[in-house]
């Protein structure tokens, strides 16, 4: 069917009005040279959207009774995983923009094509900034899920789980961004500020409820407690979780298998030490744990064996 203007006006509504209401039906995307003026997002249909589908893998995919049930964990690992990429996408989108937006301010000359220029692309890295925000509290929400269904506190493989938003109990920053952070105060979503306390032990832990009486126990002492922990199952993983229940943040240091091989775990000693904790908690362990223990004595940390 063709038409000219014309006739399709006749037809009693303008071809503007047309054009906006299938605007309005089935999206429109700004063009590059375009203010974005729809709403970011819908937070409560968005939130609930993926806690009904995390229930759904949960549940429905890989529900109890079958040989599915046993990739549960992993697979809702991944769920939460992929949140967490989506906002790391759209914060180095947002980051890439730095360099364009300094070099537009620098540009001004008062004309109205510089002044344009730079208040799109400003409106563009506050685009990236709001949806990035958007997905973290999708993935933050995605998290709390896991942690309710597995009993595991949800973590990347690398690098550090914080929060910009606000939505997490606790951070768990990684012990090389704290390391940096120490020395770049602007980075401070990266540097919880509070007593250092670290906790060690092996993967059998004969009494959970010791390591939450000790770790009550340091928080009564410390109110402003941050917690250290290598990030491994047993003790450390109990300790990760009472920290997530409690709103404590958490500085992990995970072994660098790659770089150190062999050496990593105690590799890791070494750098979980450079924190410069106030004190050691050590339940029993491997010779790991009791490497951990002799380095802080060395270093005038105190220690507090916990017998098994």
């Amino acid at each position: 069917m063709t038409f000219d203007i014309d006739t399709f006006e006749t037809g009693g509504q303008s071809a503007t009005a047309t054009v906006c209401e299938q605007a309005q039906l089935f999206g429109a995307t700004p063009e590059r040279d375009e203010f974005d003026t729809r709403e970011v997002w819908d937070g409560d249909d968005a939130t609930d959207a993926v806690s009904e589908a995390f229930r759904i893998m949960a549940q429905g995919v890989a529900p109890d009774g079958f040989q599915l049930a046993d990739e549960r964990e992993s697979l809702l690992w991944g769920f939460v995983n992929m949140l967490d990429a989506q906002t790391q996408r759209l914060d180095r989108a947002a980051d890439k923009l730095m360099p364009e937006l300094r070099d537009l301010q620098r540009a001004q000359d008062g004309t109205e094509i510089k002044s344009r220029e730079l208040e799109l692309t400003t409106a563009r890295a506050q685009n990236f900034t709001d949806r990035r925000d958007a997905f973290e509290i999708l993935r933050d929400t995605a998290a709390e899920a896991y942690r309710v269904e597995t009993g595991s506190v949800w973590r990347p493989r690398r690098g550090s789980h914080a929060s910009q938003t606000g939505r997490l109990t606790s951070a768990a920053i990684d012990a090389r961004d704290y390391m940096r952070a120490r020395k770049d105060r602007e980075t401070t979503a990266h540097l919880p500020e509070g007593t250092l306390i670290a906790i060690a032990g092996g993967k059998d832990v004969q009494d959970p409820a010791a390591v939450i009486v000790r770790l009550d126990k340091a928080r009564e002492k410390y109110a402003d407690m941050v917690l250290v922990h290598g990030g491994g199952p047993g003790v450390e993983k109990i300790a990760a979780s009472w920290a997530e229940r409690n709103g404590v943040h958490q500085i992990v240091c995970k072994p660098d298998w790659n770089r150190h091989k062999r050496a990593a775990p105690f590799r890791r000693n070494d750098e979980l030490l450079n924190l410069l904790p106030k004190g050691v908690i050590a339940f029993p362990g491997s010779g790991i744990t009791d490497h951990l223990v002799d380095k802080a004595r060395q270093l005038g940390i105190p220690v507090q064996r916990i017998a098994a």
